[in-house]
């Protein structure tokens, strides 16, 4: 229950985004799979996190006062919207609407506490302490605007949601744009130490994803005129921000495999490998999306291909949970385990 870190939904926002990825390239039955696994991981962490919240209340406020932790508390704001937008998508409005009223809340408060608290703080951040995890942030913002969309379903007006919509996208690269600076500051003076962990970059490139995906759900309303008014403008950025994640992918990788191969980082199961998928997940099914709603093959053709780097992706990362967590229950068990 202690154990039980904000970080831990983007094991959330990975399974409910690679099912989506499914869900689009005709897999209905993977995708039907991920998608309860996803319902089932979310009531368990929201279980445990308010366990925690109760229990251990310090442990809480010193993670949102923690400039390497408290931007994961953003996690829960992007696994409640990915996932209401995915239960949505199979007719489950009630659910959907849920969700996105959680998250809704959920941001509000973070988006005060996180940098009101890191403002506070006795010793002021430093730029060492930037990191990837920065950018959930903006993803979390972005995944607003795809729960606006994705409340259509349950009635809201073309009009209102387009609105919301446009604005919780504006704020999210505006909020990218920030973090870009942030973390490239943070790179350029401080670097990263061999043992410092890759995955929490990968957000980045999973931040200008889920924009392009945002986007894209905003270009697929036909029903408001604002959207007409700004489909040439909003589909050139989504074309851009499409470019710049494919490119964030090779150094992301090179990175990660130098960690291991040439540093010899210990390969194992680590909770923010979850950080990694959600991104491949994110790719994959903005470029399915934009690809089909822009008319671009090449970019559809591009998502096809990735369905299935993204299953596998996560298949190789759920096994390795099951795998560890298999591990840690026979080591409690074991009576020479944590009582000797």
């Amino acid at each position: 229950m202690r154990g039980a870190r904000p970080g831990s939904f983007a094991l959330v926002m990975a399974t409910g985004i690679v099912s989506t990825a499914l869900d689009q390239a005709g897999w209905a039955l993977p995708s039907a799979a991920l998608l309860t696994i996803a319902a089932a991981c979310f009531a368990a962490l929201a279980a445990a996190s308010a366990l925690r919240a109760a229990a251990f209340p310090a442990d809480v406020r010193a993670g949102l006062t923690c400039p390497k932790q408290a931007f994961t508390c953003f996690a829960l704001v992007a696994a409640s919207d990915v996932l209401g937008a995915r239960l949505a998508a199979d007719g489950h409005g009630g659910a959907a609407a849920g969700l996105a009223a959680l998250a809704l809340a959920a941001w509000l408060a973070l988006s005060g506490l996180v940098p009101g608290r890191m403002a506070i703080r006795r010793q002021p951040a430093a730029l060492s302490d930037v990191s990837g995890n920065w950018y959930l942030w903006a993803v979390s913002t972005q995944s607003l605007a795809i729960a606006a969309m994705a409340l259509r379903t349950v009635g809201l007006r073309a009009q209102p949601a387009a609105l919301a919509a446009i604005a919780a996208w504006s704020a999210g690269v505006a909020l990218y744009l920030l973090t870009s600076v942030l973390v490239a500051a943070r790179l350029l003076r401080a670097g990263l130490r061999p043992a410092d962990p890759t995955a929490p970059y990968w957000v980045a490139m999973g931040a200008a994803s889920i924009t392009v995906l945002a986007a894209v759900q905003i270009l697929a309303d036909g029903g408001s005129p604002t959207v007409s008014a700004a489909k040439p403008e909003l589909t050139a950025l989504a074309v851009g921000f499409w470019i710049l994640a494919g490119c964030l992918i090779p150094p992301l990788i090179a990175r990660s495999a130098a960690r291991h191969l040439c540093w010899h980082q210990p390969l194992g199961y680590r909770a923010d490998l979850w950080m990694i998928v959600f991104p491949a997940g994110m790719y994959t099914t903005a470029s399915l999306q934009l690809g089909a709603v822009a008319r671009l093959p090449l970019i559809h053709g591009t998502g096809m291909a990735a369905v299935w780097v993204a299953a596998a992706v996560w298949a190789l990362t759920f096994a390795s949970m099951i795998v560890s967590l298999a591990a840690r229950v026979r080591a409690a068990a074991s009576p020479a385990g944590p009582s000797s």
